[in-house]
């Protein structure tokens, strides 16, 4: 009786492992996938295509910038999109009073304006708003923490006001932990480095 070769009766191994290996990395693009945030992942799959999709952060970007310049508020409002998300950053030193949690009268209508861009993307994504203040101490008792966050607060009410729902919605106050980083203070004097740090930031993610 004609006896196989020993390596023909193995030869199944070989097509195991490589089924195991390919399962292998298949969990692992998965797993990768699954710990990317939408910003990233909107990167990723505009690299790939070349095109932008028409809901992404990149395209949201674009149009709160275009209001921005409709309406001269560059030195009220600018946007940075991140591997974290789009930051919608309003200056505190202008829509605040010093040391105040309330939108000044002149600025109430540019806020609002702003925010209702975001409610068409409100079932998509979620928001963060940060406050954030400079170093300098308060005088009048109260600390930099509380009006960090009593303004992130503001804004938070300002979201639902125009028609985002509170789930959707996280309220963060930093004080003065967070600093801008050096490169965008660059040239700035003294003051405006400490100005540029007052600021109130709705992240889209």
């Amino acid at each position: 009786m004609q006896r196989r070769a020993r390596g023909h009766e193995e030869s199944w191994l070989l097509s195991y492992a490589d089924l195991i290996t390919n399962l292998l990395l298949f969990f692992v693009v998965l797993l990768t996938a699954a710990q990317l945030n939408k910003s990233r992942m909107q990167q990723i799959v505009k690299s790939i295509s070349g095109a932008e999709q028409p809901a992404s952060l990149e395209s949201i970007r674009k149009q709160i910038d275009a209001e921005i310049a409709k309406k001269e508020l560059q030195q009220v409002v600018s946007t940075t999109l991140t591997a974290e998300g789009l930051e919608l950053s309003l200056n505190s030193g202008l829509v605040f009073d010093s040391g105040k949690a309330i939108i000044r009268s002149e600025f109430d209508t540019t806020v609002t304006s702003m925010l209702q861009v975001l409610v068409p993307y409100s079932t998509k994504y979620s928001f963060a708003v940060e406050g954030h203040t400079d170093v300098t101490p308060m005088t009048n008792g109260g600390s930099n923490w509380d009006l960090s966050s009593d303004r992130a607060i503001v804004l938070r009410q300002r979201l639902e006001d125009v028609g985002i729902v509170r789930s959707r919605i996280r309220v963060e106050g930093y004080a003065d932990t967070k600093p801008l980083p050096e490169d965008q203070l660059k040239g700035l004097s003294p003051e405006q480095r400490l100005a540029r740090h007052r600021r109130v930031v709705v992240r889209i993610y």
